[in-house]
């Protein structure tokens, strides 16, 4: 007797095999390897991580002068990545695959409320 392994996948499965392949994710992906690659750049990156966590604390605790602080130290940050080749394309790149992602949560939620409505 032989058995055979069934390829057949789950519609989950065929998802994140059609989100990989994309075209935009593979360029990200690309681009994030020479960013990591890039140690000044990726500690600036990580300072911009940093400040902006700090920004939302002080929004949160409403520190105005704290928060004028962090927003023209995040600009300064932003403005120096920026200036780095590929980066103003990997965060153009960010944005499209973060609001596709949305779409496809968007999709899929909306998809289980039609399965739970009678």
């Amino acid at each position: 007797m032989v058995f055979t392994r069934w390829t057949h996948k789950t519609e989950k499965e065929k998802m994140i095999e059609m989100i990989l392949k994309n075209e935009d994710i593979q360029r990200y992906k690309r681009i994030e390897k020479v960013i990591n690659n890039n140690k000044q750049l990726k500690a600036k990156v990580n300072q911009l991580k940093a400040v902006q966590k700090q920004l939302i604390n002080a929004k949160q605790i409403e520190k105005t002068q704290a928060i004028i602080e962090f927003e023209k130290r995040y600009n300064e940050l932003l403005n120096e990545i920026e200036s780095y080749p590929l980066m103003s394309d990997y965060m153009a790149l960010q944005g499209d695959i973060n609001e596709m992602l949305q779409q496809v949560q968007m999709i899929i939620e909306e998809g289980i409320e039609k399965d739970f409505k009678w």
